[in-house]
């Protein structure tokens, strides 16, 4: 099973890795979403915070932020802080989540399109979701490069 989970520590959050198989619940069209051999239980994030233990699947994740030591994951149901790194999440879920910035990462899924702003700046438009996340220059190329990749293959 593939997750990030609690290891004992109060907010600490570390992959860990085991064999899986896929689910009777999955249906085609989620199983192509996600990486080959991982079922839809296997995606989760679990964190163990104010003494209870917590899990968010990937399919509500909206964006991750960085937060000094923390990472906010940001879902559906509100907010989890967990402390890992945002590369963590990055090289364990590269296919489910695109980076937008140095602090930030957008479920594929989620992201819609971009939106400049009068300042010059540029966001993130994502569904679900009120909040827009700044896309830096650094990324903005990669990230209109998949929006288009996407685009033209749906």
């Amino acid at each position: 099973m593939k997750t990030l989970d609690a290891a004992g520590d109060r907010h600490r959050a570390e992959p860990c890795w085991s064999a899986s198989t896929r689910g009777p619940d999955d249906s085609m069209e989620d199983r192509n979403r996600r990486p080959p051999g991982m079922c839809a239980r296997d995606l989760e994030i679990r964190a163990y915070y104010r003494g209870r233990h917590q899990r968010v699947s990937l399919t509500d994740v909206i964006y991750l932020r960085a937060d000094q030591k923390y990472v906010c994951v940001h879902h559906l149901n509100g907010v989890l802080l967990v402390d890992s790194s945002l590369c963590a999440f990055e090289h364990e879920f590269p296919d489910l989540l695109l980076r937008i910035h140095r602090n930030a990462l957008v479920a594929r899924s989620r992201l819609v399109g971009l939106e400049k702003q009068p300042d010059g700046s540029t966001r993130a438009l994502l569904t679900d979701c009120d909040d827009r996340p700044v896309v830096s220059r650094r990324h903005l190329r990669d990230v209109r490069g998949w929006l288009r990749e996407r685009l033209s293959a749906g």
